[in-house]
């Protein structure tokens, strides 16, 4: 067979991190508070996180990211670092 089965979902790459523990985060695909996501990690580590809290660049809270190239800040509990990869498994 040559088809391709997609597995996860790219939500995007954490950027600079506030003294809050918070990640920028340019946002590619949608995800929502409360959604169990996987942070890789540069030495192929996988992480299992709840996503805690989204706020946008004007410090409003929301309960979703659905549009794409959005700047956010994103509560992951303190599991992550600038520069991991955000990724959801695909049902």
């Amino acid at each position: 067979s040559n088809t391709y089965k997609q597995e996860y979902i790219y939500l995007g790459i954490t950027g600079e991190a506030r003294q809050d523990g918070w990640f920028s985060l340019e946002q590619k695909n949608k995800f929502s508070v409360g959604e169990s996501i996987s942070i890789m990690k540069p030495n192929g580590d996988n992480i299992e996180v709840t996503v805690k809290k989204i706020v946008d660049e004007d410090g409003n809270e929301q309960e979703s990211a659905p549009h794409p190239k959005q700047v956010l800040y994103i509560d992951l509990g303190g599991h992550a670092d600038q520069y991991d990869i955000l990724r959801r498994k695909e049902d």
